[in-house]
């Protein structure tokens, strides 16, 4: 398992360095000084001289190759820069806005699951009936919607009696009191119950018509000894690889949702570093984003041995 581990984190350095050079080229070629966006109105009222020493402090100045070399050296030694605008180093935002998206990606996670999960498992064992039928249609219609214009709806049905009933706040942090979060959970984890609900559905009825599952219901198992212990156990697989791959999405949705609810999140900050062109701070949190999806994939990875014994890692 060790050697397994070490192989995969050696193959993902390639991945790394492929995401820090296209997130460099990107942030290289986006419009817009970030000077102006640092010194703001007394951007014009300062000497030529003074503009072109700050230009100068900052690196902006140095040509494309050495600013890459100074980017892949900060990223070698885990040093994500410091805000132009905040005036304080990124590790610093990101540490203090990540347990607020944590608390909201693990509502919506939590919504996806016990929604998703419940559906395709409740589809799989009525298959063929209009239980069956209707949760799909359901779960159709959630893959589809957006996830900005399900919180626009959220918000115009839950948070306001003159169309809807006023169950929550319209937005806001609160210190991360339930009662916000709520809605903003709701929203992030539709999209994932949906995508869940049609895989796990498949998921159970492939397992369901392996001969194991035949010869426990022949031995006289109960039926629910034999949904949990021998169909929904064998199908975790498939359903654990979309739940990992989904929180990236997760991260991405999350992005619109702490916008539209005035989440005080990692996706929020992205959204006002690039409107404030602060580039170590939406650069610096996509890296970061980045090293998180790798580790979840090899964490999922490990998983599956967990999961299935019969899967070794050599």
């Amino acid at each position: 398992m060790t050697k397994y581990v070490i192989r995969r984190l050696l193959q993902v350095i390639p991945t790394l360095w492929g995401v820090f050079t296209i997130l460099f080229v990107i942030a290289y070629l986006m419009p817009g000084d970030p000077l102006r966006a640092v010194l703001g109105e007394q951007y014009h009222r300062l000497e030529p001289s003074v503009v072109e020493a700050a230009r100068d402090e900052l690196g902006l100045n140095d040509p494309f190759h050495v600013r890459y070399l100074d980017f892949l050296g900060q990223m070698l030694s885990f040093d994500l820069g410091y805000s132009f605008i905040l005036k304080q180093p990124v590790i610093d935002v990101i540490g203090y806005r990540l347990p607020r998206t944590i608390q909201l990606m693990s509502g919506g996670l939590l919504v996806g699951v016990l929604i998703g999960v419940t559906a395709g498992v409740l589809a799989a064992e009525r298959q063929n009936t209009w239980t069956d039928y209707g949760l799909m249609i359901v779960a159709l219609i959630g893959v589809s919607i957006p996830v900005f214009w399900q919180g626009l709806l959220a918000q115009l049905f839950l948070t306001q009696d003159k169309y809807g009933i006023a169950l929550f706040p319209v937005a806001g942090y609160e210190g991360g009191s339930i009662s916000h979060m709520i809605l903003p959970s709701l929203v992030l984890g539709t999209s994932l119950s949906a995508t869940l609900a049609r895989v796990t559905r498949s998921a159970m009825l492939e397992v369901r018509g392996q001969d194991y599952v035949r010869t426990a219901r022949a031995k006289g198992l109960p039926w629910y000894a034999t949904l949990m212990r021998h169909q929904f156990r064998n199908a975790l697989i498939p359903i654990i690889t979309v739940i990992a791959l989904d929180i990236s999405g997760l991260f991405t949705g999350s992005i619109v949702t702490e916008t539209i609810f005035s989440w005080p999140g990692l996706g929020r900050a992205v959204v006002v570093a690039i409107e404030r062109r602060d580039t170590p701070v939406f650069m610096g949190i996509l890296v970061f984003g980045a090293l998180v999806f790798i580790l979840i994939n090899l964490i999922t990875d490990l998983l599956y041995a967990v999961i299935n014994p019969r899967i070794r890692y050599e």
